[in-house]
């Protein structure tokens, strides 16, 4: 599995560039029918028979969107509505998958909209464009306002404008992602924390080291080296510190390509984050001991509330732990990482008072 993960980065440029001609000359022929056709909305309801459908809840799918912002640039993306309850209010959870897979794929692997139907909330499945990225991978490890960072800031106009066409509770967006997608994620919170409530990273890397797709690479297999606030200071806006970030990291023991090294020092960088100190007594819980489903829970509170929350997930490798296994990078074992993140930005709120 590491190996095939070595190839979502540029392994050898005259491979690139193979596939990146081969990517285009599939998309010709698509653009090609968007001109000389309607273009069509995917719109699935609970009890359709199309095998796509399978695992993606009870209420409205929407797939391949568009979205475009004051820029021109575009983003696709999938949204979910649960079943009979009124948008006006509703909460909102961001999904950001991973590399080589899209929104349908991470919608169903996750089973998140299952938790949509019983929590109540809508949920957005941002998808990477092969134009930009080749293997659909978010561009944490080009965090620059050209690459990542531009797609960070087109993400969250995404949010803003669906928060604002919806009605949806300004107050309760939250955002998850996995692997390179908890790596966007975490570029989205922290250059707009007054959008982002909390935030869930299953399988990520540490922010701010990688500066290239090489360096992504070394950042994947060993964490980094160097100091950890100063990383997330170079790529977050400056009130995020005034803000704070609640934050919930999942990381599975097993992972053979993202070392659970960077889980622990994501841990250390949202603790600063939260302006916690280092010297801040943790709690600790060991759950499902002796199951498939054990991991080992580390808490840091503010208040009785729990303001950062660690999950080393035992028998987990890299995948969504508690997912579907069928779909690429989901794990059956584990426990739910889905419900572990809902449960999680339950307790989050972005309550900004105005000066």
């Amino acid at each position: 599995m590491a190996r095939s993960l070595t190839h979502l980065f540029f392994n050898a440029a005259k491979k690139l560039s193979k596939i990146q001609r081969a990517a285009l000359r599939m998309a010709a022929p698509r653009r090609a029918r968007k001109r000389s056709a309607p273009a069509r909305q995917a719109v699935v309801r609970s009890g359709a028979a199309s095998p796509a459908a399978a695992n993606l809840g009870g209420g409205r799918w929407e797939a391949s969107r568009q979205f475009s912002d004051a820029h021109g640039r575009r983003l696709t993306f999938a949204r979910y509505t649960p079943p009979a309850a009124p948008r006006q209010g509703m909460p909102l959870v961001v999904m950001l998958h991973g590399c080589r897979q899209t929104a349908l794929a991470f919608a169903r692997g996750s089973r998140m909209n299952q938790w949509a139907d019983a929590g109540g909330f809508m949920v957005l499945y941002p998808q990477q464009s092969m134009t930009r990225q080749v293997q659909r991978c978010w561009r944490w490890f080009q965090p620059d306002a050209l690459h990542g960072g531009a797609e960070a800031d087109l993400i969250a106009a995404l949010i803003r404008a669906e928060v604002a066409r919806h009605g949806l509770d300004p107050q309760r967006v939250y955002i998850a992602g996995l692997s390179a997608g908890a790596g966007m994620a975490a570029l989205v919170a922290l250059r707009h924390p007054a959008l982002i409530a909390a935030l869930a990273m299953h399988s990520g890397p540490v922010v701010g080291d990688a500066h290239s797709a090489t360096a992504g690479l070394h950042t994947m297999r060993r964490g980094t080296l160097r100091p950890l606030l100063p990383l997330v200071q170079a790529v977050a806006d400056p009130a995020l510190f005034q803000l704070g970030m609640p934050t919930m990291i999942l990381h599975g023991q097993m992972d053979p390509a993202v070392a659970p090294r960077n889980a622990r020092q994501l841990f250390e960088q949202f603790r600063a984050v939260n302006g916690l100190a280092p010297d801040e007594p943790t709690v600790e819980r060991v759950l499902g001991l002796g199951t498939e489903k054990a991991y080992r829970r580390v808490d840091l509170l503010r208040d009785r509330k729990v303001v950062l929350r660690l999950c080393e997930i035992t028998r987990v490798e890299h995948g969504w732990s508690g997912g579907d296994a069928s779909v690429r990078y989901h794990a059956r074992s584990g426990p739910d990482a889905s419900a572990l993140a809902w449960r999680f930005f339950q307790g989050q709120r972005r309550v900004l008072v105005s000066s």
